[in-house]
């Protein structure tokens, strides 16, 4: 049965209409019932005394019948939010899951359409052969970006099934984040791209080189994406403190509103304004980040101070046993 996050908030405030209805009335009918034994027992001829017994028994009575009621009562509210959370949250997934086919079919059809655009070109004798030669780069482009499509698909399907193997070792992470940022900082962009780093010598995990990698290109990427149309700023800071290591990559793009800072590493959730649509992507991304740096031990956090507002991500994570040992740290 299909059925929308209004109507299922309407059938909860019914059910709990009902229910609070229906506890009123059992007051009041339990309220008449004491009344009428009194009564009785006056017209009976009985003594004050056993009048007042009899009202104060039942009186002990319902109040333990009605302890029992409100029990039960709270019980069935509780029971009825559950249903209606469960409701929404499948609905919600359910949209998520739709939009996450027309993301997914969209970054399909471009990449294929280009190639099979390219591949006619190469097979034309009136284009130039230097031109022909501009093409083949263009080509491994949209082959890399179906690759990391299909990577993403994969990979969050493992989570679902077994959740996610990693291969431990120790590794600079220094390292892999100035590596990852010169990856960046050689990727085309349509507007002016600066990129600001704090990011001491030395500093070593004991985990996945390869999934770390990552999980940090999947805020970077997200960064690179989303930017506010003018200029990507990208500021990343690396820092240690006693056992732990903080990653800190802030950005200047479209930010998101505070509540959605948890929701946007669920898995197929986009922030939902027409900005986002323009851009590709699927909702995975940072839902992987999250699962990997999960698999970790550590913790991933998203701040923003709202839409148009930038976004700040924040990796934390244990350092590797050892630590006081790394020389430049």
């Amino acid at each position: 049965m299909k059925l929308s996050p209004r109507a299922a908030f309407i059938l909860f405030v019914s059910m709990v209409a009902f229910a609070l209805a229906q506890a009123l009335w059992w007051i009041i009918f339990m309220a008449r019932v004491v009344g009428e034994k009194v009564d009785i027992a006056k017209e009976l001829g009985g003594s004050p005394e056993l009048v007042e017994q009899i009202h104060r028994q039942e009186i002990t009575r319902q109040i333990m019948v009605g302890t029992e009621g409100v029990f039960f009562l709270v019980l069935i509210l509780l029971g009825a939010w559950l249903i209606y959370r469960a409701l929404v949250r499948t609905e919600e997934l359910k949209f998520h899951q739709q939009n996450f086919l027309s993301a997914v079919t969209h970054e399909l059809k471009t990449p294929l359409a280009s190639i099979k655009l390219y591949l006619d070109t190469l097979e034309s004798a009136k284009v130039a052969p230097e031109k022909k030669e501009m093409i083949v780069p263009r080509m491994k482009e949209d082959v890399a970006r179906l690759e990391k499509l299909v990577e993403d698909i994969l990979e969050a399907g493992r989570f679902d099934r077994s959740g996610y193997h990693i291969e431990k070792s120790r590794f600079d992470l220094s390292a892999l984040v100035t590596e990852r940022l010169d990856v960046v900082a050689r990727v085309p962009s349509k507007v002016p791209k600066s990129i600001d780093r704090e990011i001491p010598n030395g500093v070593y995990v004991h985990g996945d080189r390869s999934a770390m990698g990552r999980a940090v290109d999947a805020i970077l990427e997200n960064a690179l994406k989303y930017h506010n149309d003018e200029t990507v700023h990208i500021s990343v800071r690396l820092g240690t403190d006693g056992d732990w290591i903080s990653l800190a990559i802030a950005d200047e793009g479209i930010g998101f509103e505070p509540k959605e800072a948890s929701a946007i590493f669920e898995r197929f959730y986009r922030v939902g304004d027409e900005m986002t649509r323009r851009n590709s992507g699927t909702g995975l991304g940072l839902y992987l980040c999250r699962e990997i740096i999960r698999a970790h031990g550590g913790s991933v956090t998203a701040r923003s101070d709202g839409a148009g507002k930038g976004a700040e991500f924040t990796i934390t994570l244990k350092r590797a046993d050892g630590y006081e040992n790394d020389t430049d740290s």
